[in-house]
């Protein structure tokens, strides 16, 4: 478990610490001269058989980054008010940063209590009260102590054991996230990096990413508290021993995370639930620059609101957060705002999602999607956002936006009804009621198409996504392939078509549709050329060639090339020639001439058919002629 300390500069934090673990976390030479916590401090103590961390943080106003910096990702607070001076202003500030942190657990010492009477006791826990009402640890318990006396000290550290032997449930599914506060270098050992982990485990040899540089990093070692360890979890802290071609200690910095490479992906824009101080004397009006704190990072920005809203004092809205620079965040990360001087805390809340669409960001599609993430349950933020998202939902972003696994999202796809396209920029999501839909619109479309246009047998994929919403044309073939599967729609080569449909030609086509066909039939092998057709049917050759082109696209005829139209029969019949002619020679080879005797068509035929198979596969040219192949090969 690792609890943090908070509260007024010289209340007596790390005094306190001391007194629970015997360790001095100042260890800084500033902080010896000066007798205050300017950084971070850290110290353990077994209780129970459990390792308790304290990251001792700093008191003063100036140093609420590094508080921030401390307090994210632990479990437990430890609250500190001297009871000679009570609540002071740093104590009620970092209570308003614990509680926008989210943290529920934690318990209250009145330190120095034996420099007050009993009367002066009673007043400070009614202050404390106070300043805790209303926020997540309004119930913590609250114990005097004192740490030169001893006093209270073995109530705290019972009350301790107790939290530590009942954690709080961590975010242990998901990739490993773990937030730096500290770098070093080590003597024998090299880069050591030092925070909390917010999710995951790591253990020995894993391949991790420092982001926001994005530099791979290979974990040699880890230790948790002063003990070597296999692993690291969820609501714990520990040290990692880093080593790496490309890592060096000027690349890492406080604010940057380890974490799973499929996870790092820095942002700039962030959708969040916002909460304004109840402290503030102003609403937070749209465009107001702040400094965000979220993990150990920071870094500056600024609050959009929808045009002409502002958020009282005490209020919550959906906001976006446009930042200066990129830092590492996932849906669920809570974070601290403070004003652009950072003389005091605004406010702080919850990531919903990152990196959204940069025009439309108050459109209703987009605050409804916005809305509907806005839950920690996957399937329930999955099945909402589905049923509103025409053009789908990007997986690889809502799996990683949200910290999900690869094998987890194979589960939530099946829980929910996903149906997963891959498209040009990465998987698509759509509902099964979505794509079942788009399938009967495909249905209606086609139908359409056979009323209106009977002679024509069917519409390619392209035609049919021409006639349907441009969100929904990705999971157009995710929409076909169930109708093909039941047998309502059929495919003849490219064309699609409703089962059972034939087609019509018009009166005056079908007649010439049969006039065509008679000479085809009467010529036999040796096909006539499209002008000699055209001249017995009584017709100008490009005249007759639309006609032509649409007897193909039915089927009834194969065009060969620019000048022959085949019967399908007569081709097939020549393939079959071509097959035994291949078979008398002696290396199975077809020649032209070969060919041409056992077919007896013309030479002007001959050559258009030969390239004609070669372009079907049928046939491969081969130094003395073509190898037949033992199909036909789609003729």
């Amino acid at each position: 478990m690792i609890v943090a300390t908070a509260g007024h500069i010289d209340h007596g934090k790390t005094t306190l610490v001391k007194a629970l673990t015997g360790i001095d976390a100042d260890r800084l030479p500033e902080e010896k001269a000066r007798g205050i916590t300017v950084d971070l401090g850290f110290a353990y103590i077994g209780l129970g058989g459990r390792t308790v961390g304290f990251v001792d943080v700093p008191g003063h106003e100036r140093l609420v980054r590094t508080m921030v910096a401390g307090a994210t990702g632990v479990g437990f607070a430890l609250v500190v008010v001297a009871a000679d001076d009570g609540v002071m202003p740093q104590t009620r500030e970092h209570i308003a940063i614990l509680d926008l942190l989210g943290l529920r657990r934690g318990l209250v010492a009145i330190t120095k209590s034996d420099r007050v009477d009993a009367r002066r006791l009673s007043e400070v826990d009614a202050q404390i009260r106070a300043a805790l009402f209303g926020t997540g640890l309004a119930q913590s318990p609250v114990i005097a102590c004192s740490a030169l006396s001893g006093a209270g000290i073995p109530d705290l550290a019972r009350h301790l054991e107790g939290a530590a032997a009942d954690p709080s449930p961590a975010a242990a599914a998901g990739g490993f996230r773990l937030a730096v506060d500290r770098c070093f270098s080590v003597v024998g050992a090299g880069l050591v990096v030092t925070g909390a982990v917010h999710s995951g485990s790591v253990h020995e040899g894993d391949m991790l990413v420092v982001s926001p540089s994005g530099v791979e990093a290979r974990v040699r070692g880890l230790r948790m508290g002063n003990e070597a360890c296999d692993v690291a979890g969820a609501g714990q802290r520990c040290a990692l021993n880093l080593t790496g071609p490309r890592l060096s200690r000027a690349g890492i910095h406080r604010g940057d995370w380890i974490l799973a490479s499929q996870l790092h992906g820095p942002v700039r824009q962030l959708d969040v639930s916002l909460r304004v101080l109840p402290s503030e004397s102003r609403p937070l009006r749209h465009r107001t620059p702040v400094h965000l704190h979220l993990g150990a990072a920071s870094a500056t920005g600024r609050v959009l609101l929808p045009s002409g809203t502002a958020v009282e004092p005490g209020a919550a809205v959906t906001a976006r957060i446009v930042l200066d620079g990129s830092l590492g965040a996932l849906h669920g990360d809570r974070f601290v705002l403070r004003d652009v001087s950072a003389s005091r805390t605004l406010g702080g809340g919850r990531v919903i999602d990152i990196e959204g669409p940069r025009r439309g960001a108050w459109a209703p599609g987009r605050r409804g999607a916005v809305a509907a993430l806005d839950t920690p349950d996957h399937a329930a933020a999955l099945t909402r956002v589905l049923a509103l998202a025409e053009a789908g939902i990007d997986l690889d972003h809502f799996a990683r936006s949200r910290n999900v696994p690869a094998e987890e999202l194979k589960v939530l796809s099946l829980e929910v009804g996903l149906v997963v396209v891959d498209a040009p920029r990465g998987r698509l999501g759509f509902s099964r009621e979505r794509v079942a839909a788009l399938g009967a619109s495909v249905v209606a479309i086609l139908d359409a198409s056979h009323q209106s246009e009977p002679d024509n047998p069917g519409l390619t994929i392209e035609e049919i996504g021409g006639r349907v919403p441009a969100p929904e044309r990705p999971a157009l073939q995710a929409a076909l392939d169930p109708l093909l599967g039941q047998g309502r729609v059929e495919r003849r080569g490219p064309l699609y078509h409703l089962a059972g449909h034939a087609v019509r030609l018009a009166a005056p086509e079908a007649t010439l549709y049969e006039a065509v066909r008679a000479v085809l039939e009467q010529a036999g092998l040796d096909q006539p050329r499209l002008a000699d057709l055209a001249a017995r049917v009584h017709r100008e050759p490009e005249a007759l060639r639309p006609h032509l082109d649409k007897f193909g696209r039915l089927g009834w005829l194969r065009r060969v090339s620019g000048h022959y139209y085949v019967l399908p029969g007569v081709l097939s019949e020549l393939a079959e020639r071509a097959r035994l002619a291949a078979a008398a020679h002696p290396q199975s080879i077809l020649t032209v001439g070969r060919f041409r005797e056992t077919t007896g068509i013309s030479r002007n035929l001959t050559m258009p058919v030969l390239e004609y198979f070669d372009s079907r596969g049928l046939t491969t040219r081969v130094t003395d002629g073509r190898i037949v192949h033992p199909d036909d090969r789609d003729l």
